[in-house]
């Protein structure tokens, strides 16, 4: 049986990977590691602002707006004031960007191929839930640790 340490190593092990392989993918494309995440956010809720994206990203809104801006200078966005806030600017695909989101689409279903090689229906839903589990217990955790953080601040 595995101890904490050996499944806590697997997780980086797995993830730190992944992450590897998926740059590469996304490399041979002209797109930087956090292109794929916003692109996949942004052809859902078009015409979002920044904000939101860093809330449903998980990332610091400095983040978010580093990486539109070279997503902008990519034309693969374009970047329009909200009417009525002068501060806040909506986000949208540009046609490039519809069709880099086909491909980040592309690259995602040969990643998950190449993972869940070997696997069964079953087994990669399994899968499925214990990583949506892993992922929520590490969003709760989070969430506590900052709340945590801002009681001592």
């Amino acid at each position: 049986m595995l101890n904490k340490r050996d499944l806590n190593h697997l997780l980086i092990k797995v993830s730190a990977t992944h992450r590897r392989r998926s740059s590469y993918e996304f490399m041979k494309h002209d797109l930087t590691a956090g292109q794929p995440r916003m692109l996949n956010y942004i052809y859902g809720h078009n015409g979002c602002i920044q904000r939101e994206i860093a809330a449903a990203c998980h990332l610091e809104p400095a983040s978010v707006t580093s990486v539109l801006n070279s997503m902008e200078k990519s034309g693969l966005i374009e970047k329009k004031q909200v009417m009525g806030d002068k501060r806040a600017l909506e986000v949208w695909l540009t046609e490039k960007g519809f069709e880099k989101k086909k491909t980040v689409d592309e690259i995602f279903m040969a990643m998950a191929d190449e993972c869940f090689k070997g696997f069964s229906e079953e087994e990669k839903l399994l899968a499925e839930n214990f990583l949506t589990r892993i992922f929520n217990n590490m969003i709760n955790g989070e969430q506590e640790a900052v709340k945590f953080d801002e009681k001592i601040i």
